[in-house]
């Protein structure tokens, strides 16, 4: 879900062409959702549903991951993808947690697959317990064979990437969630798309897009407020942490907090005018915590940022052996990837300006 910031945040139109030599830490879960969400349509332009190979599992992540690294590499950019560790357990108040339901339904898959029961493996590859959880497991094994790097984070994948911004390793981070603002990320990136349009949520139609980036000292300056104001804010909009207080949104919240300074002054005042029994102080600290003292990976080994070329073994025996995806098809994309991501690299090792553990990366390859 994410903070809902859009109507206060500045955005600036950015060149693709701008993004060459730079490495962009990618919000793996945020990314893969949108991906999924493509779907195909009839000829007469209704919806037929998911794109699905003959096992009645979903395929569109894998062929949508394989073009967008590709798309990446031929704009010169060099992705790492960040995936969710735990959840905190605020956030699963919301979301179960599912790791039991899913290894039970994924046997469960495997035995109805074996007894070809075509049907029971369509429901059961369709089930909110089997399906999530097998995407993004898949969706590792595919970066993996392509030789692209991921972080899988103790925590949030956006606070990974924020800090991969704030170390100097990546340059900016790319997620259309706003929540990366409150783990303090500098610069962030949006719409980066090839095909520079997306699907809008809950519709079967799509919208252009441009790619925008935010810069967050330049926003919270503007505003009039702290990172730390501004998960207070957060706070009372609404977070995946806590759903937020009614009757408060995005410009009431950030006029209170100009106001009050901090939640705890703003509760004082107005505790009688909103509904905010639920608001605890502990729950305040442990909020705070999340945003502004993540659990992140801040070592960062040569595995961590290697880029190689694609072990075509590995890719041909997910997409085509697993999914029974047409080799040909593989093998032509796989040539062009190989060819963008030679380029890629190349032009990488002849900038000076590259993270200084990523050169040394590099040097090996």
């Amino acid at each position: 879900m994410g903070v809902k910031l859009q109507d206060l945040i500045v955005r600036k139109k950015i060149e693709l062409s701008k993004l060459a030599g730079k490495i962009i830490a990618i919000d793996a879960p945020n990314i893969i959702m949108g991906l999924f969400n493509f779907v195909r349509k009839n000829p007469n332009g209704t919806y037929a549903g998911l794109i699905l190979d003959r096992t009645q599992r979903p395929i569109s992540h894998l062929y949508g991951l394989l073009y967008r690294v590709n798309f990446y590499y031929s704009k010169k950019t060099f992705p790492i993808f960040c995936f969710d560790g735990q959840d905190s357990p605020l956030k699963k108040l919301k979301t179960k947690d599912t790791l039991k339901d899913f290894l039970f339904t994924q046997r469960w898959y495997q035995e109805a697959i074996k007894s070809r029961n075509r049907e029971l493996a369509r429901q059961i590859a369709s089930s909110s317990e089997y399906m999530w959880n097998n995407i993004i497991q898949e969706s590792k094994r595919l970066l993996g064979a392509l030789g692209v790097p991921y972080i899988e984070s103790p925590a949030s994948a956006e606070s990974q990437c924020a800090q991969l911004v704030k170390d100097r390793i990546a340059h900016y981070s790319n997620s259309q969630d706003f929540d990366s603002l409150l783990f303090g990320c500098p610069r962030l990136v949006q719409n980066l798309s090839k095909s520079l349009r997306r699907k809008v949520q809950g519709r079967w139609t799509y919208e252009k897009i441009i790619p925008v980036s935010i810069h967050l000292q330049n926003n919270l300056k503007r505003l009039g407020v702290t990172q730390f104001q501004l998960v207070d804010m957060a706070l009372l909009i609404g977070t995946d942490y806590f759903p937020g207080v009614k009757g408060i949104g995005p410009k009431k919240a950030l006029k209170l907090i100009q106001k009050y300074h901090e939640l705890e002054a703003f509760l004082d005042q107005k505790k009688k005018n909103y509904e905010v029994e639920s608001i605890t102080p502990e729950l305040i600290k442990r909020v705070r915590k999340i945003f502004l003292l993540p659990e992140v990976i801040t070592n960062y080994t040569q595995k961590t940022l290697s880029w190689n070329t694609p072990n075509n073994a590995q890719v041909f025996s997910l997409l085509c052996e697993e999914h029974y995806l047409n080799k040909e098809r593989v093998l032509n994309n796989l040539t062009k990837f190989e060819t963008n991501y030679e380029k890629c690299r190349d032009f990488f090792i002849k900038r000076k300006d590259t993270p200084v553990l990523v050169q040394k990366t590099l040097d090996h390859l």
